[in-house]
């Protein structure tokens, strides 16, 4: 893995100097990077040949070559960036940037022409070795047969998962069903639930034959023949046992097929890694079910996924390992809960961390320590024995997942991820590399999806539409452990931990404690260790109120600073001249130098506010320079506005723009961003009457004239006053091209958004939040909102909501949030039409009368009241 992810930075790296606007190759400095690339392009070609590999192949030897390759193209990365640093920044030095200018520079890379030749070469060597490695890793020595058939000392006493254990039974007792696959991650109880349903005395009564098979990465079609067998068929018991793997499939099956004539038959494939449906097909079919357990999901059975035990089930269940049928004894009940949700509903987890505890003193004070610590001694030891069945499943993932995946360890255990933030720190880093036409959106929705669907490796319960969503979005902190104890043994990652850390040579670092760059012997460290080559430093613990010197540890080479979560009181120059950064988060209230400029290959631009504070009359914009600024791609800019540019400068790639008010959509700012796909503006209604609002209201209607590639557009009037409502948002603000509309406090009747909604056919989700709109009633007529998926309305004054039939045609979800005069809703449903989920939250009570109105296969409810 480690040697993919480096091929892909370095390919980045080296594209961005060749396809630079900023960048004058000096002859022959772009053949040398041509070679170069297709030297790397080379290598990861060959690196992808494991990809075809089997599962059952001990990879030992290929590791070791790949981490071999991965520690040449560091050192090459390094060598080259660290030229192109030292030839750039002299040249920044001496030279001024006009406010919309754009400096080029000078690059040579002659000097690099024998390290290049030295790395190719090193390179081809390597990838001889690499194939010779491939074509000769030795075979996984299969269990015998007698083991694959044991299944005895498999615990079938399941804690929680009935309503789970019930589907699958009835599923396999169904007369018309034959296959289903229990799914999910590993350690979550599949076998022990399998174990359950093939123990069950109904199943025992229904089926007069069973067999148990253990298939595992290494094991033959020929394998789980004989295995089955040996079960069904005593007079064969001994001859499968014993027989060599040369034997004939074809007799094999025939055999199989004489002795389940007539019989109910259920089979048991446990911890299947390749399902080989060609050779499946030749099991018999007639009376019989075939319940398989996997880590990966397919798409030829019916899939049960195994879901995670819940708080009360995990409390259960490590209650009733460490005390027994009675549970926790009530001076450590509290500790207990505790200590059964940092497992997160793991059962292998909650086993260990349960046969833990059971050898050490019941005190209360130890029991504190361990469910106040998040790094105790119990947890640590639990981890690393969970690592070891977990690992198989990072072992062999594809390697651009493991990359990815891999990159989790940055974040805190036991927090949620926004899946955006991970896919603009993967861009940044370099590691995101398109195939083909495969454009941005295709390569987020296949990543995450492979990542949560396919390998059940990401924890994924989140809808942002649904109030009653979990909004989960995480790995299980024994991911964590496994994704942050990997990450640092090949130097891809470290999360600190203390001032006693070996930071050598290691390339992104990370800290869940920002606290720990206050201590000069962790700063010392890093500056010594590894700052000269750190590519990332990543601020994720908690907010910090006071600045830390993380400026002063002389790193020159990093491409992605997030410190969003530490206070700055002024942003320092320092910063201003790492001209490798394509990520910069970061919280200050001063205003930017203009030294910004010099980050020219910047792509994501995130600078917050601490305080919220503005003097009467005071603007504050970005630097004008921020027009030369060609590769940004996102720009975050809470509380500031983009300046009016002076020249014609555009910033063609930029895609997303949030927080600025509406003095940045004027004609002039916007026919300057002509690809922007989502637009957030922050509007703060004066109460003063220093200018006009109604005025920067109007100007918002360039929106539709200048953005025909708008996708998402979210207006938010902080503090509305209702005296404002007058101030009618203009129709020509909203360009045909939407998606996704977002409007709160804005005070507008609702004749008003019926013509809004009748100029935007492409609208699929639309969020009206804090008297976005008035008025008792709102009436859609039919042929309205055609391709509309998901409403929301959240705090109207709404009494009554009226759709009439042939509107909504595909509405998934009607979301009514906080309107507490809302006592009528009329919907004239077709059944013909999707079924809907209507969600009633804190409405006035009526309103649960009038949804009951509506016949369950119309639509489903969902409803919340907090007053009742």
């Amino acid at each position: 893995m480690a040697a993919f992810a480096a091929a892909t930075s370095l390919k980045n790296t080296l594209e961005r100097i060749l396809h630079s606007s900023r960048f004058l190759l000096v002859p022959p400095s772009a053949d040398i990077a041509a070679l170069t690339y297709k030297a790397v392009y080379d290598i990861q070609t060959i690196l992808l040949q494991l990809e075809y590999t089997s599962y059952s192949k001990i990879r030992t030897k290929v590791n070791t070559v790949d981490e071999q390759i991965k520690q040449a193209i560091w050192e090459f990365e390094d060598l080259l960036e660290s030229l192109i640093y030292d030839q750039i920044l002299p040249q920044l030095e001496i030279s001024s940037v006009g406010e919309n200018d754009q400096l080029y520079f000078f690059v040579d890379l002659q000097s690099l022409q024998q390290s290049v030749d030295c790395f190719i070469e090193k390179l081809m060597e390597m990838e001889e070795e690499y194939v010779l490695e491939l074509e000769n890793m030795p075979e996984e020595e299969g269990e015998p047969i007698s083991s694959r058939i044991d299944s005895s000392g498999i615990n079938s006493n399941m804690v929680g998962l009935s309503d789970q254990f019930q589907q699958a039974k009835d599923y396999v007792l169904s007369e018309d069903k034959n296959w289903l696959s229990l799914v999910g991650m590993a350690g979550v109880g599949k076998t022990t639930l399998a174990k359950k349903v093939f123990d069950d005395p109904s199943i025992q009564a229904h089926f007069e034959l069973r067999a148990w098979v253990r298939v595992g990465r290494k094991c033959e079609f020929n394998e789980i023949l004989r295995s089955i067998l040996a079960q069904v068929d005593p007079n064969t018991h001994y001859q499968m046992l014993s027989q060599r793997d040369d034997d004939d499939d074809h007799k094999l099956v025939g055999a199989l097929e004489e002795r389940l004539r007539n019989k109910k038959c259920l089979i048991v494939l446990d911890d299947v890694w390749v399902l080989n449906t060609q050779a499946m097909d030749y099991l018999p079919k007639m009376n019989v079910r075939i319940l398989l357990t996997s880590r990966m999901a397919n798409k030829q059975s019916t899939l049960l996924v195994v879901r995670l035990l819940t708080f009360e089930e995990s409390n259960k269940l490590l209650g009733e390992k460490v005390f027994g049928e009675e549970g926790f004894p009530p001076h450590l009940e509290k500790l207990g809960e505790k200590i059964a949700e940092k497992c997160e509903g793991l059962p292998l987890m909650i086993v260990i961390v349960a046969e833990l505890l059971s050898k050490e003193d019941k005190t209360s004070e130890y029991w504190t320590e361990i469910a106040g610590k998040i790094q105790n001694s119990v947890f640590v030891e639990a981890y690393d024995q969970v690592s070891e069945v977990f690992l198989p499943s990072y072992d062999y993932l594809p390697q651009h997942l493991k990359m990815i995946f891999v990159y989790f360890g940055a974040f805190p255990p036991y927090t949620d991820i926004q899946p955006d933030k991970i896919f603009q720190l993967l861009s940044a880093e370099g590691f995101v590399e398109l195939l083909g036409k495969q454009i941005w959106d295709e390569f987020k929705v296949e990543v995450w999806t492979d990542l949560c669907i396919l390998y059940y490796l990401v924890l994924y319960d989140y809808s942002p539409d649904s109030w009653f969503s979990s909004k989960i979005c995480r790995v299980h902190s024994c991911w964590q452990h496994v994704c942050r104890k990997e990450a640092s043994k090949i130097k891809f990652l470290h999360v600190l931990q203390s001032s006693d850390d070996v930071l050598i040579e290691q390339r992104r670092l990370c800290a869940h404690y920002n606290t720990l760059f206050a201590f000069k012997e962790v700063c010392d460290s890093i500056k010594r260790d590894c700052s000269s080559t750190a590519r990332s430093l990543l601020c994720f613990g908690p907010n910090h109120l006071y600045p830390l010197p993380i400026h002063a540890m002389d790193f020159k080479l990093l491409r992605v600073l997030d410190a969003y979560a530490v206070r700055f009181y002024h942003i320092p120059l320092e910063i201003m001249k790492l001209v490798c950064l394509t990520y910069l988060a970061l919280t200050c209230n001063k205003e930017i130098p203009v030294s910004i400029s010099n980050l020219f290959h910047l792509q994501i631009l995130i600078i917050g506010q601490y305080l919220n504070i503005k003097k009467l009359g005071c603007q504050s914009y970005m630097p004008g320079q921020i027009w030369g600024m060609q590769d940004l791609q996102c720009i975050c800019i809470s509380g500031r506005d983009l300046p009016t540019p002076n020249s014609n400068a555009t910033l063609d790639k930029l895609s997303f723009l949030f927080g600025v008010s509406a003095k940045s959509c004027t004609r002039e700012i916007l026919k300057r961003i002509p690809n922007l796909r989502y637009l957030e503006v922050v509007m703060e209604l004066k109460h003063y009457v220093d200018e006009d609002d109604s005025d920067l209201l109007n100007g918002l209607g360039y929106i539709s004239k200048e953005l025909h590639n708008l996708r998402v557009l979210s207006y938010s009037v902080l503090n509305p006053d209702m005296k404002y409502y007058k101030c009618i948002i203009p129709l020509s603000m909203f360009p045909s091209s939407l998606r996704i509309l977002c409007l709160s406090g804005t005070g507008c009747p609702w004749e008003h958004m019926n013509k809004i909604g009748s100029l935007l056919p492409n609208l699929i989700k639309l969020d009206l939040k804090q008297y976005a709109f008035r008025g008792p009633e709102w009436d859609i007529e039919s042929g309205c909102f055609l391709k509309l998926e998901t409403l929301i309305v959240d705090d109207a004054d709404l009494v009554r909501w009226r759709a009439q039939n042939g509107s909504l045609p595909r509405l998934q979800l009607l979301s009514l949030r906080h309107c507490y005069k809302l006592k009528h809703l009329d919907w004239m449903l077709d059944s013909s039409m999707v079924t809907p989920i209507i969600e009633i939250v804190d409405c006035h009570p009526f309103i649960f009368a009038s949804v009951a109105k509506i016949p369950e296969y119309l639509s489903k409810s969902r409803c919340y009241c907090s007053y009742l």
